[in-house]
């Protein structure tokens, strides 16, 4: 009797369940029609072309697209606002700007967002979650082919783990589609893509220009070294920063923020922040308020960016006032400033405006370990931003810009630090990774971090592992062992990797010459395992940019034994290494044929690369 009693508990869910499956295509064939508002907006028409458009792919069905003023029927997909009854039951209070909502009923489908795109987001998270579409990069999309489409129940809401989420990659910058389908922002995209940005960063220069002022109003510039300081530097940029407490350098900034606000009506966040330089003004009323509103003795403090390039922070004093005064005039824009470098700790006794956005920057961190274990320095200086606005956006560096394609082995701290920063109540974050084509690994990173920005819980391994399958097929096992490979092995190397590192730095450790040889083996192994396969082969070969890069900049750094770029020829004279050479060769060509643009942060092409190996390789040293 007991058993017959579960038996008929079991037939009851499963037929309850089955009442709850909606058949979106059977057999090539659809009685499905997709419903948006009569007055749709823009994202909800978009949202429906795209839902539209997938299903034609996957199942080569056209779904029609008709407007709410009809009847309502069953087997509908509801997209957006629309007039029925199962939008009612949408948790609208719940998804402020980019959640997103779906939900079989088994008669209709409803997919809803937000009031920004959250309908989009909502119709790529099911196209992506519940059809197994993928948009691995801008190049590469996977699309399955299904003659049948049956959905199991679905209830499913979704809110991003932060409300601001940049991912600083090409794809993100330059596809329309990589951007929405991530569900992220840009902050160098057009007005009517949702960026809600004026100007970013380092706008001291925009506002109040070197080249038109600094030699009729020295003044306006930083005072040091017994001068005011208002020339260029050898790159055109600005050598020192602004005099924050002269009034008239006030008066221009404000008209010039003016001008840009009327050409761009339209944006929010505008950024008035000091030059990419430590140059800052040491004039008796600069001083005067840094040492008014500094929270620690002179001193007391030591950063670095670059490695051995120690300097005392001076605080945020003279800047904040300024940048409190801007506010003030502005009162319907957020005024967005750096806490970088000598600005990024918190003063005391002064609070940002309430239409003030503070921009800290983790430049200084190590990469090896989490922020949480690596730098308690910016940690405390988190904390202190923390205990004066809520209004703070965290500029985070992932990737090596002194060389982008050597070897970077981080992966492992993305997910720590965006955790870390989540639990800390920050609500908005930059990803600065390599705007320029190319670099290492950059389509796996920008895809780890959109995913992370979006659900920072994320099972990081399992979408490592999705990436690597869909975009490097059979050559994915040997793809994971390197990145594992190389990522244990500068873990127990216990060396500390920052952002402007070589791999010659590294070169006993997890760039040692047995390890090399082990990569090498590793891609061979991969290359082999896709040779029929001629665009994963292109990926294959691009991911193994790294390592040669990493020989080449060893060699040239050893110049002889046997790891360097010569080697003994004829009469005990030194000629190029034939093995250094065919790697030059290769790397810089793979770099071309791969649409690489820089080696380094916004310099050096592959082919200005060449040109100096090339010369590097004629200029044969002296055998003593």
């Amino acid at each position: 009797m007991k058993r017959l009693h579960l038996f008929l508990i079991a037939i009851f869910f499963l037929a309850a369940a089955q009442a709850q499956q909606f058949t979106l295509v059977n057999n090539s064939k659809s009685k499905c029609r997709i419903i948006i508002p009569e007055k749709g907006n823009v994202n909800e028409i978009q949202s429906a072309l795209v839902f539209q458009d997938y299903i034609k792919r996957i199942s080569g069905v056209v779904l029609p697209i008709v407007s709410d003023i009809t009847g309502p029927e069953d087997n509908e997909i509801l997209i957006g606002n629309v007039n029925r009854e199962e939008y009612k039951n949408v948790p609208v209070d719940k998804l402020e700007k980019d959640g997103l909502y779906i939900r079989n009923t088994g008669k209709k489908l409803v997919i809803a967002g937000g009031t920004g795109k959250g309908v989009l987001y909502g119709v790529y998270t099911f196209l992506e979650k519940y059809l197994g579409c993928r948009k691995y990069s801008s190049a590469v999309t996977y699309v399955p082919k299904q003659k049948t489409i049956i959905l199991n129940p679905i209830d499913d809401m979704q809110l991003p783990s932060f409300k601001y989420r940049d991912d600083f990659y090409p794809d993100v910058i330059n596809d329309p589609e990589y951007l929405v389908w991530h569900k992220l922002d840009n902050c160098f995209g057009k007005p009517d893509s949702g960026n809600e940005w004026g100007d970013f960063v380092h706008t001291s220069d925009e506002l109040l220009s070197a080249k038109e002022y600094g030699e009729s109003h020295p003044e306006y510039f930083s005072y040091y070294d017994g001068k005011r300081h208002s020339g260029i530097d050898a790159s055109w940029q600005p050598e020192a920063q602004l005099c924050l407490s002269n009034p008239d350098v006030l008066e221009i900034v404000c008209k010039s923020l003016q001008k840009r606000i009327e050409q761009n009506p339209t944006a929010v966040y505008w950024s008035v922040s000091q030059n990419d330089n430590v140059n800052y003004c040491r004039c008796p009323k600069c001083t005067e308020l840094n040492e008014k509103y500094s929270s620690f003795a002179p001193g007391s403090k030591m950063y670095g960016t670059h490695g051995d390039d120690m300097y005392s922070p001076i605080g945020s004093g003279s800047f904040l006032t300024f940048v409190n005064k801007v506010a003030e005039r502005f009162p319907d824009k957020i005024i967005s400033t750096l806490a970088y470098q000598y600005t990024r700790v918190p003063p005391k006794d002064l609070l940002p405006g309430k239409n003030v956005n503070i921009m800290l920057c983790n430049i200084e961190s190590p990469r090896n370990v989490p922020i949480e274990m690596g730098d308690r320095s910016f940690c405390e200086d988190l904390d202190g931003w923390a205990r004066l606005t809520n209004n703070i956006i965290i500029w985070d560096y992932v990737v090596q810009y002194r060389n982008l394609i050597s070897p970077f082995p981080n992966f492992q701290t993305l997910q720590p630090n965006l955790k870390y920063l989540h639990d800390k109540g920050v609500t908005m974050i930059f990803e600065e990774g390599n705007p320029d084509t190319g670099g290492e690994f950059h389509e796996l990173k920008a895809y780890l971090l959109a995913n992370l920005l979006w659900n920072v819980n994320a099972d990081v391994n399992k979408v490592m592992d999705d990436f690597l399958s869909g975009y490097y097929g059979d050559a994915s096992k040997m793809i994971r062992e390197y990145i594992d490979l190389l990522h244990d092995r500068m873990s127990k190397s216990g060396e500390k990797l920052i952002i402007y590192g070589t791999p010659v730095e590294e070169k006993e450790t997890f760039l040692s010459d047995s390890l090399i040889t082990t990569y090498n083996k590793i891609f061979d192994r991969a290359e082999k395992a896709v040779t029929e396969s001629p665009e994963i082969l292109e990926h294959v070969r691009k991911a193994r940019l790294p390592v040669y890069y990493a020989m080449l900049e060893i060699a040239r750094a050893e110049k002889t034994g046997k790891r360097g770029a010569f080697i003994a020829g004829e009469n005990n004279k030194l000629k190029p290494n034939p093995e250094i050479v065919n790697i030059l060769y290769n790397f810089v060509y793979l770099c071309i044929h791969s649409n690489v643009s820089h080696i380094q942060e916004g310099r050096t092409t592959p082919q200005q690369y060449l040109q100096a190996y090339t010369k590097f390789l004629t200029d044969i040293p002296d055998t003593n």
